[in-house]
């Protein structure tokens, strides 16, 4: 396929002024003057070719696989996938670079491009080989241990048969839930006696974590009070104060942190 011809606008507007000016008899001066431009600059455009001034070539490292990109595009390839094979083919650009270049093609070709399927041979077999199979997506698994979300009674027991990392840390999260519910320090002690030597190394630090700072555990346990409102207001504060540096001085900070009884609302 051969490439496009494409034109620099400013430069074609720039041409035919000055083409213009010249032919109502103005001097070189004169339209170096009324356009703004050194007087080299005009008898360069009165003088010179005109693809040769204003042609515009897309010019890229991805100028190499032009052929390959055009070829994938308009099979119905994706551009990720495009992407990740001129990659193999020794492409050394960025990312978003390649993606302007094929979006200029696209463009410049009009091309439909499938945006929210991959037609690479490899994806589409192993979307194919997937579809025999039932499948649960982790969302879903998380939904289930941490928000108790209703789950098909197969699938939950299939899983926790299959993968036990699963039933520990959903009999951990219900136990911990429980900690909370009920109350009950006793049901802390052996929390953390039996997670801080847990198998699964991030359960044993959770578990080590709330044993350094078990008095703080404890009055989370029990009491009803909490310092959640205090700690909103002062996450707000410096918030507040963060987005205030560099701008105007004390008295408008004073005025965004302080309530003000007398101001008037709405």
């Amino acid at each position: 396929m051969v490439k496009p011809i494409s034109y620099n606008e400013n430069k074609v507007q720039l041409y035919h002024a000055i083409k213009e000016h010249f032919d109502a008899g103005f001097s070189t001066r004169q339209i170096a003057k009324l356009l703004h431009c050194s007087r080299n600059t005009i008898r360069k455009y009165m003088n010179g070719d005109f693809d040769a001034l204003c042609r515009r070539e897309l010019l890229s490292g991805a100028d190499r696989y032009y052929d390959y990109i055009v070829k994938s595009l308009a099979s119905g390839m994706i551009r990720k996938d495009i992407y990740r094979e001129i990659k193999k083919q020794g492409y050394s650009g960025q990312v978003s670079t390649a993606y302007d270049y094929m979006n200029k093609l696209i463009e410049v070709h009009s091309i439909e491009i499938a945006v929210y399927r991959s037609a690479s041979i490899e994806s589409i077999s192993r979307k194919k080989q997937l579809s025999k199979f039932d499948h649960v997506t982790r969302r879903s698994i998380f939904r289930f241990l941490w928000m108790n979300d209703t789950f098909v009674s197969g699938y939950r027991d299939y899983l926790m048969e299959r993968y036990p990392i699963i039933a520990e840390l959903y009999k951990c999260i219900k136990e911990f839930r429980q900690i909370f519910k009920e109350k009950s320090l006793p049901q802390l002690y052996l929390f953390i006696d039996r997670y801080k030597t847990s198998e699964i190394k991030q359960l044993a630090i959770f578990a080590s974590g709330l044993e350094k700072d078990l008095e703080a555990v404890e009055n989370a346990v029990v009491s009803d009070l909490s310092n959640g409102f205090v700690e909103g207001v002062n996450n707000k504060l410096k918030m507040i104060k963060r987005t205030m540096y560099g701008r105007c001085g004390q008295k408008l900070l004073t005025a965004k942190l302080m309530y003000d009884p007398h101001s008037k609302i709405g």
